[in-house]
């Protein structure tokens, strides 16, 4: 049993953050050869903007400026908000970079890979439990995960890049207990000044920004900082309401809806290898939830401080 309770509120918070977030590979391949960097860039530029609006003109929701100082008065605080800018970053141009070199499959890998480090890492740091049923799920879901690793030849260092990342990325916030939207702000500032500067040494170089510098190229640009904003809200918000080993299972929603993307959109055919990784996956999952206590409804969430 995980000390936090679970609750509806939470799970849908979660499920709709990894399903947002199975979508990005798409936008990315709209833009095609774009540096990775400035797809970076505009990300950071885009949704420091964003954020600056809600902190400015939602104080009543954010805390506002006041909230901003608070926290940065913190130097515990600061440290862990640097650390997990650093390995948002980090995240952000891996994945970047692996859905432009066509290792998508990597990427994916690595996406399979980050729940089962973040229970090892909710166990570890978080001192969240699980009860031998949840050991049993846990158990089954790897067995799948390890099946896929097995037939890709190995773990490749952009699945286990983008795995720790984001797993760290998970918990250092989790345990800083800063609001979503706060938080966000506070990291994407520290991206800002080295956004900024890249898109102008780009435009010293006489380089195009802005993905073209048409109007298109400019909504896409601008977009990078909705599709980036929008999942990690959710995502904070369901990690705040969650212990992180439920919020971080239910991230399997983002590969299987890659799995189903490929396979209906872009008309990539399943291996039976595939169905069976999946089979064992989600026989975990629902293992898993069954044999949770009932999940409380969404006005009685019990959340981190």
């Amino acid at each position: 049993m995980t000390s936090q309770t679970i609750t509806t509120r939470g799970m849908l918070l979660s499920a709709a953050a990894a399903l947002l977030w199975a979508f990005v590979p798409v936008y990315i391949g709209v833009l095609g050869d774009v540096d990775t960097a400035e797809i970076v860039a505009h990300r950071a530029l885009w949704s420091g903007l964003i954020l600056l609006g809600l902190v400015l003109l939602m104080p009543q929701m954010t805390g506002g400026v006041a909230r901003v100082r608070a926290v940065l008065a913190d130097p515990q605080l600061r440290r862990g908000l640097l650390a997990s800018c650093a390995m948002l970053t980090i995240n952000w141009m891996v994945f970047v970079y692996a859905v432009q070199t066509r290792q998508v499959f990597d990427a994916v890998l690595g996406y399979f890979i980050y729940p089962l480090v973040t229970v090892v890492l909710g166990v570890v740091m978080l001192r969240e439990r699980l009860d031998l049923w949840g050991w049993i799920a846990v158990a089954i879901v790897a067995s799948g995960v390890t099946l896929k690793a097995v037939a890709v030849g190995g773990l490749p260092w952009i699945a286990a890049t983008l795995a720790i990342t984001f797993g760290l990325y998970g918990v250092i916030r989790k345990r800083l207990g800063v609001d979503a939207i706060m938080g966000m702000f506070i990291e994407t500032m520290i991206l800002v000044p080295a956004a900024i500067g890249y898109l102008l040494w780009m435009i010293a170089g006489g380089k195009v920004i802005f993905f073209g510098r048409d109007a298109a190229g400019v909504m896409l640009a601008i977009f990078a900082g909705v599709i980036t904003v929008v999942p990690l809200i959710l995502y904070h918000a369901g990690n705040r309401a969650l212990p992180i080993i439920v919020a971080s299972l239910l991230f399997y929603i983002n590969p299987t809806t890659q799995m189903l993307i490929g396979l209906f959109h872009f008309n990539v055919p399943l291996p039976a290898r595939e169905w069976v990784v999946f089979a064992l996956i989600w026989a975990g999952l629902v293992l898993y939830f069954t044999t949770r206590p009932k999940a409380r409804d969404a006005g009685s969430v019990d959340h981190l401080r």
